[in-house]
């Protein structure tokens, strides 16, 4: 009798270690994404109800978005997105890109149609972050970097500011490119990507630079209260004016000073459902 109730606390011990290791999996890896800033034409477009396939949505600064979700800049719109972990992107003018599930394995950000991105993805603890972005052409495969991804009708180019990167041709993923800092390579389709090569320091930044931080490379690249929403003049909540962002939170790095140190976290979202992690509620 003690032998069984011996196995007994063994089992009911392996069956609570396991609920909660299962438990505390989902929170570490659970990553949610959301509008940080904008300017000029930028429209969001999401799935519709019945005969309607998509539709704009209206948004503002700290609104969270959703797999599915699809961005457009126009001639002269941007928009930086922000990640829970900390990390963030900045879609330059001309741009097209849908916000993929980041529940699935691997973790793909987004796929990118046209335009140019700049992306920094934070390391957590110093320990690597992965993530992937795709395109007609390409997956890269990033640990915590900070990277530009070009696409053109027939070609994807990636260039590497900080860190290391596998590009693969999306129809021969056995055959990456590994790119250090300093260097870029072009993928085409049906082609191996080219052998690295080296480009100009501070390529494209003013590209991906916000008007207001333009000329000032200690700006931040958060909604103050010259955010507004696109297209539409309305100032989203800007907290209490003092820097910070309209969540209350800390301000958000400028993702083109790369000489800064990686910044924290973002706070979780406050909404419901699994943002830009998963489908929409």
């Amino acid at each position: 009798m003690p032998d069984l109730r011996r196995c007994l606390a063994s089992v009911s011990y392996v069956l609570w270690l396991g609920l909660i290791c299962a438990l505390s999996v989902p929170a570490q890896n659970s990553v949610s994404i959301k509008v940080l800033s904008s300017e000029g034409q930028v429209e969001i477009r999401r799935d519709g109800t019945g005969k309607v396939l998509t539709q704009a949505i209206a948004f503002k600064a700290n609104d969270d978005l959703f797999a599915g979700d699809t961005i457009m800049t126009g001639k002269n719109g941007r928009l930086v997105l922000a990640l829970s972990d900390g990390s963030q992107a900045v879609v330059a003018p001309k741009t097209t890109l849908i916000i993929q599930d980041l529940t699935q394995s691997p973790r793909t950000l987004f796929q990118m149609l046209k335009g140019k991105t700049r992306v920094h993805i934070e390391k957590l603890g110093g320990q690597p972050n992965p993530y992937r972005v795709n395109t007609p052409t390409a997956v890269i495969a990033v640990r915590g970097t900070i990277f530009d991804v070009e696409v053109s009708d027939d070609e994807t180019q990636v260039y590497l500011h900080e860190g290391a990167v596998d590009v693969f041709n999306v129809r021969q993923l056995n055959q990456p490119v590994f790119l250090n800092a300093g260097q870029m390579t072009s993928i085409r389709a049906a082609q191996l990507p080219r052998p690295p090569g080296a480009f100009k320091t501070g390529r494209n930044d003013d590209t991906f630079r916000m008007r207001e931080m333009r000329g000032n490379q200690t700006g931040r690249a958060d909604n103050n209260d010259k955010g507004r929403i696109a297209q539409g003049g309305q100032r989203p909540d800007s907290g209490s004016g003092n820097g910070r962002n309209p969540s209350g939170g800390q301000r958000q790095p400028d993702i083109n000073d790369r000489s800064r140190q990686p910044g924290g976290a973002q706070p979780p979202s406050p909404q419901g459902g699994k943002p830009g992690g998963g489908r929409r509620p």
